[in-house]
């Protein structure tokens, strides 16, 4: 059955860029960085000032393990509760894919449809490129759904070379494939680069050497960047596990992109049984599309193999035990997910 079409990711920036029609709305797609963009937009509109927007924004992460409707459940608390304080509030929920469907959930979804206060907005996300049915069918007067599409690497490209062009900025062909490795693919932080580069440039033609040093100071560790590390099993990857952990990202959620990435490689072994080649394996995890994913990926098949998974499960399975049956001590390296980092990297 073909897709059914939403407005895009481009459609719906220019829509906002003056002001928001709506209160609740849905985002699809694996675009991970343009949907932050999108939201970052939609609260500069609700909050003026920095203050009211770090107090009155709730987030809230949807993990594929059992707690994922607790989760909801605390959302929804956030989203109908209001503020004494504020008239404004944005509750956004991430991964709303993974919530499993039963009578509580529907009852919780449809409090917060019908009953969150009007100067409440609630953004979701999903990583499919459909919506929930039970969302858009009950729904489909109050969700407004957005599809953010997985940006090419010639889109990148073309997008970053006419930004340049603009602004009259000289560059050398080389220096566009570095700030799209640089900046790991995220159009939000292309955006940060390149404002910079406009501020700093002058009249220079743009340098390696400046794009790198750059790409030092805006440079924030995301867990796909943790993930990637620790699978191509380099030692940097635990520096990177405590910067992400120290800026406040939760060990489910980084335990659950470990465990996606071990599936992803599972499934392609799973492929290449199937007698499907590496190019045809490859399309089939949606890797046809970006160069640099693809060599990537490559690389970290030959750092991670089989029999590597086999050993990684059990350990996943330990780990995932340990954060949800006891506290978590405050010493980095007692955390279960640093042991399981230290444990994968130690395989030869």
């Amino acid at each position: 059955m073909a897709l059914k079409k939403y407005p895009t990711s481009k459609q719906f920036a220019a829509e906002i860029a003056k002001s928001i029609k709506g209160r609740v709305f849905l985002f699809l797609g694996e675009e991970e960085g343009e949907k932050d963009k999108v939201i970052s937009t939609i609260l500069s509109h609700i909050f003026k000032k920095d203050e009211d927007r770090i107090q009155n924004t709730g987030k809230y992460y949807l993990n594929e393990d059992k707690n994922t409707q607790e989760e909801f459940t605390a959302a929804a608390d956030f989203a109908l509760a209001g503020s004494m304080f504020s008239s404004s509030r944005a509750c956004i929920i991430r991964n709303i894919e993974n919530i499993k469907l039963n009578d509580t959930v529907k009852n919780i979804m449809e409090d917060m449809m019908t009953s969150t206060p009007e100067g409440t907005v609630i953004i979701m996300t999903s990583m499919a490129n459909q919506a929930p049915a039970w969302i858009e069918k009950k729904y489909e007067d109050l969700v407004n759904i957005v599809q953010f599409w997985k940006n090419f690497d010639s889109d990148l490209l073309a997008y970053i070379r006419k930004n340049l062009n603009d602004k009259k900025i000289k560059f050398e062909d080389r220096i566009i494939p570095l700030l799209i490795e640089l900046t790991g693919n995220d159009i939000k932080k292309i955006d940060e680069m390149l404002d910079m580069i406009s501020m700093t440039s002058n009249d220079m033609t743009l340098s390696e050497t400046l794009v790198r040093d750059l790409a030092g100071e805006i440079r924030e560790i995301t867990v796909f960047e943790f993930v990637d590390s620790l699978f191509l099993k380099e030692k940097r990857s635990l520096s990177y596990l405590q910067k992400i952990i120290d800026d406040g990202t939760a060990e489910l959620l980084i335990l659950n992109m470990i465990i996606r990435q071990a599936d992803t490689i599972e499934k392609y072994y799973t492929l290449l049984d199937e007698k499907n080649n590496q190019d045809e394996a490859f399309t089939k995890l949606g890797l046809a599309g970006s160069k640099l994913k693809r060599e990537k990926f490559a690389s970290i098949l030959k750092r991670t193999s089989r029999p590597d998974l086999k050993r990684i499960y059990p350990l996943i399975a330990k780990t995932e035990y340990n954060l949800k049956s006891a506290a978590i001590g405050s010493s980095i390296i007692s955390n279960p997910v640093f042991i399981l980092a230290s444990e994968m990297l130690l395989m030869k």
